[in-house]
């Protein structure tokens, strides 16, 4: 019988009658009948497995239960009776979903996501089927006993699912497929215009997929291949597990950056040990994906280089690619993309003429052409060469022009620029011809409003739009009936529509105008206009970032996070050193809440190191934020940081400043190193800040929870200060409604182990979990995942440590913190091992060991390998060996920590499986060893279970 309400890590049951509604319908009084039985079998098997019910409606049930396998067993218990039951109405099927994780508890009911995805995983099964999430699978102790249904998308959750069928021999098999959202993993565009034609090339082109892993799409500009390319990816969506994904790199104008946008298709980022090519393939080398990268050919090699690495690393991954010429990457799959076909005997089969028909029906919609109008219509895209981009620019003159004005006019300008009507232009020529026609038809302030719009990368609003493209004899209030207007011609688009209109130009435009834009002299001018625009709206959005407008925010940033890229490196380019630096300084925390440290880092340095004359107190800010960056992905170069920037502040002599700096030094020893000297310089900058608190760089409440945070974090962990400063910040960001600093706060709870009550310290740590999720930030989502595993490992709840952990590695894998990632997965093999899965425990291990080298702090790192090691050991029955490490551990250096390492516990476990004598012996031995000694013989142990 249950004995308490389920809390904590909770395993929830829900089911449900497939079919109810009909059969009541068809034999109310027999399903009546069936649904008593049906009752006393499912009440039954919960009381037998230790369950409590806390909600029922109609024919379903909602369970919570203590432990995964007695959710598990409760679900097969009552399956097999329903299945061997004799109805004595209409034979009942019912479908179960089963996912373990924490949820609010109030009264025995029970409220958050965790249930979300159990109730979406029930819906999707079928009558006499039990689907069940990788969180329980994992947590029941691995995929025995179930089928792997694979990664589905499940409605109204963000996140996919990992779905298992629980199968057993006496029930029946299931073969529908289970029912899953009508979403596909992809992030391709919903384009505002219909796709025609293509036919043939998207049926060869699925072919060409099915054998070669890299094709790639080549041929001039306005050919369509980025329309060919995605519609290809669309219609292949269900072909590719993991989905198919589009990268565009038209605003990438550093190769070195081509990776770092591919990771940013998932929110992948670099971390201290980890580069973003490391982190995308590791992400990517399990997945079967289809990748579409467009628009190459301006970084070709860049972009070659960076296929070539994924397609190498990833078995799995197939490339798409398209560019104006060959990548010349080995195994490439070249395909000349043509123009569409031109009308032969029947004008309207043509591909050419149904695009030139839909977009011109699109411009005017009462548009309709006769039997005279069919010799027009054949010399336009005659004229054209069917190439799309053209058509389109063609089709949208039709709003003040006839077909038959529109085909003189196009054979006007290209006799001028061929020098006779009949002859034949290259399809580049051709294009370009085309574009000039438009631009020519335009106005002159229209033309300086298309040439300066070419300045944005990744689109632009009306408000950048107005800022930059306005000046001269165009004002600032005509903007949008020029953007309009470009719109109607075809020459912008409009990409979205949600609290601000976004408009882009298709890429072949956009470089026909850059190429206007640098013949009009004024570039230089437009580019600087651009970079200040976007330093003061970082300026004006980045308060914001510290506040509850957060999210928004940050979302106003990332969109035009491209816009920003660029004006970095015109403030560079112009010697605008000092702008450079306080943008820099100014995206501090949205690099911090991004994961994106390290390009925060290298962007701030770049300007640092190249403004030499810049206000010494603007500096000394940037250093100040590059330090505490660096700080929190545990880069040892961080403290390099600190120190030039307290050098520059001594040089000033402004005690404020040396405070900032000081306190940012101490940060950075205190997580960088194991040098006992953090402590005097943070307390440094503690008492002078206290004594010139002036002037505060960011709110003023904001920032006075923000250094006690740094002081909770920091400080020892015996320092009885820090829960003080702890408290101090988590009521700061509840006051200013900052909630990823409050959950950071709460995370950091963790710090206060052994000072306050684990159940305060859970709780808080759960809350920090929700607050996460909702603001999208996997970087610290995976970081508190990492605390509340911990927390459970160290209290030997090992069956609740496993979720939280499994989640969390996941996550910092992806964020690059390999650091972190290897604590996840030492604490992950030591629940693994706990909960009697010891061999698959110590496979998690061995990758661990192969990258030790690699991780910063190396003491640490190595000390608590070396106890991971021995636990595991310890559980595979290796007393020998555990004995031998366990001895070469109790000896390594170990720096405060906030983890015991139980040696006393893994003691007792070798000599009761040795005896005193052998495992003295073994221990001294282990004692003689180094640490890298110790861990080798480890490394062949568990590499033999």
């Amino acid at each position: 019988m249950v004995t308490s309400v389920p809390t904590g890590l909770v395993t929830f049951l829900f089911t449900d009658v497939e079919g109810s509604t009909r059969l009541w319908q068809s034999d109310s009084d027999g399903m009546r009948a069936s649904l008593e039985r049906h009752d006393q079998i499912m009440r039954s098997a919960v009381a037998d497995h230790d369950g409590h019910v806390f909600s029922t409606a109609g024919d379903a049930f909602a369970v919570a239960f203590h432990r995964p396998d007695h959710a598990l067993a409760a679900a097969l218990d009552a399956q097999l009776q329903m299945a061997a039951a004799e109805w004595p109405g209409p034979a009942l099927a019912v479908r179960m979903g089963i996912h373990t994780g924490t949820a609010d508890e109030r009264d025995g009911d029970y409220f958050g996501t965790t249930l979300n995805r159990a109730a979406r995983l029930m819906s999707a099964g079928h009558g006499g089927q039990v689907l069940v999430s990788s969180a329980t699978v994992e947590t029941a102790g691995g995929p025995a006993g179930f089928s792997d249904l694979g990664v589905h998308r499940l409605k109204d959750l963000d996140e996919p699912e990992h779905v298992f069928e629980l199968r057993h021999p006496d029930l029946p098999v299931v073969t529908r497929p289970i029912r899953t959202a009508d979403v596909a993993l992809h992030n391709l565009p919903d384009y505002l215009t219909t796709f025609v034609g293509r036919e043939f090339e998207i049926d060869s082109l699925r072919h060409d997929l099915s054998v070669h892993r890299l094709t790639v799409l080549a041929g001039v500009g306005g050919t369509g291949k980025t329309r060919l390319a995605v519609e290809t990816a669309r219609a292949m969506a269900e072909d590719y597990a993991d989905g198919v994904w589009l990268v565009e790199l038209a605003p990438v104008t550093n190769p070195q950056l081509i990776m770092t946008v591919v990771g940013d298709t998932w929110g992948l980022r670099p971390g201290e040990g980890a580069s973003i090519d490391d982190v995308v393939t590791r992400y990517l080398w399990s997945r079967h994906v289809l990748l579409v990268i467009d628009n190459c050919e301006h970084v070709l090699d860049g972009s070659a280089s960076a296929i070539k690495q994924i397609l190498t690393a990833c078995p799995k991954v197939t490339v798409l690619a398209t560019s104006r010429e060959s990548l010349g990457v080995p195994g490439e799959h070249l395909v000349r993309v043509p123009s569409m076909s031109l009308p032969a005997d029947s004008l309207l089969d043509a591909e050419s003429v149904r695009l030139f028909l839909d977009r011109a029906r699109a411009a005017r919609p009462d548009f309709e052409i006769g039997e005279s109008d069919h010799a027009a219509i054949r010399r336009i895209v005659t004229r054209i060469d069917g190439i799309p981009l053209g058509l389109e620019l063609a089709a949208a003159r039709l709003r003040s022009l006839s077909l038959s004005e529109l085909a003189d006019r196009l054979e006007d300008s290209f006799r001028i620029l061929s020098g006779s009507a009949k002859a034949a232009l290259p399809r580049q020529r051709t294009l370009h011809a085309t574009i000039d026609w438009s631009y020519d038809l335009l106005e002159p302030d229209e033309q300086t409003v298309f040439r300066r719009a070419s300045v944005f990368t990744g689109g632009f609003t009306l408000a950048a739009a107005e800022r930059v493209c306005a000046g001269g004899d165009v004002e600032d209030f005509e903007v949008l009936d020029f953007v309009d207007s470009m719109v109607d011609k075809s020459l912008a688009t409009v990409v979205s529509r949600g609290t601000e209109t976004r408009y882009r130009m298709l890429e072949p435009v956009r470089q026909y105008a850059q190429e206007r834009l640098s013949d009009s002299g004024e570039a230089g001018d437009v580019r600087l206009t651009h970079a200040g625009y976007f330093s003061d709206f970082v300026a004006e959005v980045s308060p914001a970032l510290r506040g509850p407008d957060q999210v928004a925010a940050q979302d106003r940033l990332t969109a035009d996070y491209d816009n920003i890229r660029a004006a970095f490196v015109t403030l560079l380019e112009a010697g605008e050193f000092e702008r450079h630096i306080r943008m820099a300084f100014e995206l501090f925390s949205f690099w911090m809440h991004e994961g994106m440290q390290i390009e925060g880092i290298e962007t701030a340095l770049a300007g640092l190191d190249a403004g030499t004359d810049v206000d010494p107190t603007v500096r000394v800010k940037t250093w100040f934020t590059t330090a505490l960056l660096g700080a929190e992905i545990t880069r040892p170069s961080s403290v390099d940081h600190a120190r030039r920037g307290l050098a520059e502040a001594e040089a000033t002599g402004d005690e404020h400043l040396i405070g900032r700096m000081e306190f940012a030094l101490g940060c950075a020893i205190r997580h960088a190193t194991t040098d006992p000297e953090y402590l005097e310089h943070l307390l440094e900058g503690r008492r002078m800040l206290d004594a010139n608190p002036e002037p505060y760089w960011w709110d003023r409440k904001w920032e006075a929870g923000f250094r006690n945070l740094m002081l909770a974090g920091y400080l020892p962990p015996d320092d009885d200060r820090s829960l003080g400063h702890l408290r101090a910040a988590l009521e700061t960001f509840e006051e200013v409604g900052d909630p990823a600093l409050l959950a950071a706060s709460l995370s950091d709870s963790t710090m206060q182990l052994g000072k306050v009550e684990d159940a305060w310290i859970q709780s808080n740590l759960e809350r920090a979990v929700r607050i996460f999720e909702k603001i999208r930030s996997p970087y610290w989502q995976g970081h508190t995942l990492y605390y509340l595993g911990i927390l459970h490992t160290l209290s030997a709840r090992h069956a609740e440590a496993i979720p939280p952990l499994s989640k969390g590695r996941v996550l910092l894998d992806d964020a690059g913190d390999m650091n972190c990632w290897a604590g996840a997965s030492r604490y992950l093999a030591i629940a693994e091992a706990a909960t009697g899965k010891p061999v698959q425990a110590a496979h998690r291990l061995l990758p661990v060991l192969e990258v030790l080298p690699l991780l910063p702090l190396q003491e640490v790192a190595q000390a608590r390998t070396l106890d991971a090691s021995t636990s595991v050991l310890i559980d595979l029955g290796r007393f020998e060996d555990a004995a031998v490490v366990l001895g070469t551990a109790k000896i390594v250096p170990m720096p405060d920590s906030i983890v015991d390492r139980f040696h006393e516990r893994y003691e007792q476990a070798v000599v009761d499986g040795l005896g005193p004598d052998r495992a003295g012996e073994l221990l001294e031995r282990g004692a003689s060893m180094s640490a890298d000694e110790a861990l080798a013989i480890a490394a062949r142990a568990l590499a033999d279970a």
